[in-house]
């Protein structure tokens, strides 16, 4: 896009898309089941015992890309935004209501008008409202990355699987004239071991206390950018006279 009006036009087909799908993302964000799942192994405790076959649930989604998707999302949108600010802004002359936003020795937008730094705080502080509410691990649980999708496993579990069987139990002894008497009575047998394995796509609490300390630290940096811009001197053009002498003429 070249033109000003070009991107004029796109420009509110272009927000719209991205607040629908960044709904979309904020809400499965909030559907635990969607990132947990699970692997379950048996193993008889004799060789010949009865097999069980494999359970298991897959993760359906992570936190990992729902963050991949969101950043490919917004992308586009600061960049059509800047786009339309930057042209209609007052650039980068001497004087001109512009900053720099800084991070540190970082600058991650140079000559920002007052307009777009405006709107940027905005969308920052949606994507910390975003951000915090990251589902993470159990912190309870030990974890380790499975796979570059962002899915976790934890430490697999071991438990019994136990069956009642029958046992029979003497109760009065046999003697010359009378025969035993016995009765029969329920037993909890170990006949095997299932090896649970939790899967999970959400991200350590370490990380969403990452990207939340970095939109703050940009916030803070756009707010400062904005009060230096704001710093910039007035320009006072005297252009009533000649406007209202004309109609009043």
């Amino acid at each position: 896009m070249k033109y000003l009006n070009q991107i004029v036009a796109i420009e509110k087909d272009v927000r719209r898309d991205t607040e629908r799908a960044l709904t979309t993302a904020y809400h499965a964000l909030q559907k635990p089941a969607m990132l947990e799942g699970i692997e379950r192994v048996y193993q008889p405790a004799v060789d010949g015992g009865e097999q069980l076959p494999p359970e298991g649930v897959r993760v359906q989604a992570t936190v990992t890309e729902m963050i991949t998707a969101t950043q490919e999302l917004m992308v586009r949108l600061f960049d059509i935004t800047a786009a339309r600010d930057f042209t209609n802004g007052p650039g980068a002359a001497e004087g001109a209501a512009v900053a720099d936003v800084r991070v540190g020795e970082q600058v991650l937008v140079a000559s920002a008008p007052v307009p777009y730094l405006i709107w940027l705080d905005k969308q920052l502080e949606h994507l910390q409202t975003f951000a915090s509410k990251l589902p993470t691990l159990d912190p309870a649980t030990e974890w380790t990355l499975d796979d570059p999708r962002g899915v976790y496993r934890s430490t697999p579990v071991q438990t019994a699987r136990q069956v009642q069987q029958p046992r029979s139990m003497i109760i009065v002894p046999a003697t010359d004239k009378h025969p035993a008497q016995a009765t029969t009575y329920q037993e909890n047998v170990v006949v095997g071991v299932w090896t649970t394995t939790k899967l999970s796509g959400a991200v350590p609490i370490a990380r969403r206390a990452e990207i939340v300390q970095r939109v703050q630290a940009l916030r803070r940096a756009v707010h400062v950018a904005r009060e230096q811009a704001n710093r910039a001197e007035a320009v006072r053009p005297e252009v009533g006279s000649g406007i209202l002498s004309y109609i009043f003429a």
